[in-house]
């Protein structure tokens, strides 16, 4: 059967806001407005139509064929339908002036084919898809689009420049374990088109070759590219997204328009990277779920005699740093013998504590998570972070310290070492700054790193010698000849006397 895919965009979120307002337009004359929509047959069809008030910022979404009663005025319109068949794919947008009774038509049978495909095609093997969005250039919230097998979708001509048409085709291999994505999109930037039929070439895309790896998650994994390709308008947001699901763990290509994107994947667990900018023609590795998703993100830093704790995130993945969301677990603050802030989080818990301290003088931060809900033998489930450090109360600044980042070298795609072997763990020095110009960020400098390294779940820890080469710390583990999982720990010292200790349990697998 032909899956046909409908969409409001990212304007949903904003209901809510431009709902708030409505009382204002309330006190103004009334009308009603009747949107007909008709499908590739003339045949009424349901819809949702997004309606914007453009003097009072009434935003809503009201549905096809259905009179409703909405204050006199100017509104921008935009809709998506299937047919009665479920296989044919309109959308479309257009004012209208509201003033009495007033009925406008989104009549499919005006639509004309948008036909979009990537050029050379990747081959056979593959779903092609075609999608399309009408914005409004002024970018109001009345936007919609829709994606539909190739062939099957259709736009609705509008001469009007206060609307404009983005387009974008997908292939996906039907194969459910590797083949390549391809994705590439393009904008009509004055009024919709009487027909779209582009031939989109590759020079414009970037390449993602990925490695998800399984240990830390496993499953099936659903993968989603969000992208904002260079010199796109909004409009082109919403044609530019691809998601698929696979199992890990798998490797596979996408290849996607050159600019900004956003990658998250989500099993057991969710992970998701802020944006990053890939440029045209390159190609870029990007390991997902490899070992060790463990402490990371941004040191602790003094607001006016508050500590902020940062973004620290005890289940950090290497690439995708944001998420980690199964963690429960506990933090605490002391001071001179004494609990200043203590807390004992759950998954759900939204963490952002800014204790008073009482002074300058030395601190220590300790936090404790696990990651429930499981299968058996999963990796990265516990870890832990001790941070002592001098705090200055009376300055806005950033505590000096550093955050270890364990990289297991040599690993397989289910983040396991062969029993025997010796596995090199890269030990990154991490100390990354708030992004905030008021804030400042000392300097600092690793004055000694000791590591440990356990096969039994931390009944007994192994030291091994942390070597320095190349500007780079690392540890040689020697992992057991019968199998089983590894735990890392590190205490750092830096040139100040700020010291801080990173433990991931299960850091790794043996095989």
């Amino acid at each position: 059967m032909r899956r046909i895919t409908a969409a409001a965009g990212v304007v949903t979120v904003l209901v809510p806001l431009f709902l708030a307002g409505a009382s204002t337009a309330s006190a103004a004359t009334r009308g009603s407005l009747t949107v007909k929509t008709l499908d590739r047959s003339g045949k009424p069809v349901y819809a949702q139509v997004a309606v914007y008030n453009t003097k009072t910022n009434d935003f809503r979404y009201i549905e096809g064929n259905k009179k409703t009663s909405l204050p006199n005025g100017s509104y921008e319109l935009a809709t998506s339908f299937v047919g009665g068949d479920n296989e044919d794919a309109v959308v479309g947008g257009h004012s209208v002036r509201v003033s009495g009774a007033t009925t406008t038509t989104f009549d499919g049978r005006k639509g004309r084919a948008v036909s979009v495909s990537l050029s050379p095609g990747p081959g056979s093997g593959y779903d092609h898809t075609v999608s399309a969005a009408v914005c409004t250039t002024d970018d109001s919230p009345a936007e919609m689009s829709i994606s539909a097998p190739a062939g099957d979708l259709y736009a609705i001509p509008n001469t009007s420049t206060a609307y404009e048409l983005s387009y974008g085709t997908v292939y996906q291999p039907r194969s459910t374990s590797g083949g390549d994505f391809w994705l590439a999109s393009g904008t009509h930037s004055r009024g919709v088109p009487s027909g779209v039929s582009a031939k989109l070439t590759r020079s414009g895309l970037t390449t993602l070759k990925v490695s998800a790896h399984s240990g830390p998650d496993s499953g099936d994994a659903d993968f989603s590219f969000h992208g904002e390709p260079k010199g796109a308008g909004s409009c082109s947001w919403s044609t530019n997204i691809l998601d698929f699901q696979r199992e890990l763990p798998d490797s596979f290509g996408v290849h996607v328009p050159a600019g900004q994107w956003y990658v998250s994947q989500q099993s057991h667990d969710y992970i998701y990277s802020g944006s990053r900018t890939y440029a045209a023609g390159k190609t870029t590795s990007l390991s997902l779920g490899h070992a060790v998703w463990g402490p990371g993100g941004r040191l602790p830093y003094t607001w006016y005699h508050q500590l902020y704790f940062g973004d620290d995130n005890l289940f950090m993945d290497p690439k995708l740093t944001g998420g980690g969301v199964l963690a429960s677990g506990t933090l605490k603050l002391t001071h001179a013998g004494k609990t200043l802030y203590s807390h004992a989080y759950s998954p759900s818990t939204q963490l952002d504590p800014h204790p008073r301290i009482p002074g300058s003088g030395w601190y220590t931060l300790t936090e404790t998570g696990h990651r429930g809900g499981l299968p058996a033998g999963s990796l990265s489930t516990s870890a832990s972070l001790s941070l002592h450090f001098y705090a200055d109360a009376g300055k806005n600044q950033q505590i000096r310290n550093y955050l270890t980042r364990f990289w297991p070298e040599a690993l397989n795609g289910r983040n396991q070492a062969a029993a025997g072997s010796t596995t090199t763990v890269d030990l990154g020095m991490q100390r990354l700054g708030t992004g905030d110009g008021t804030i400042r960020q000392l300097s600092d400098g690793v004055k000694s790193v000791r590591a440990w390294y356990t096969t039994d779940n931390g009944a007994h820890w192994n030291a091994t010698a942390a070597k320095l080469s190349g500007g780079k710390w690392t540890v040689a583990v020697h992992n057991p000849g019968s199998g089983g999982r590894v735990g890392l720990r590190s205490t750092v010292n830096d040139t100040h006397g700020d010291s801080s200790t990173t433990t991931v349990y299960n850091a790794y697998a043996v095989r």
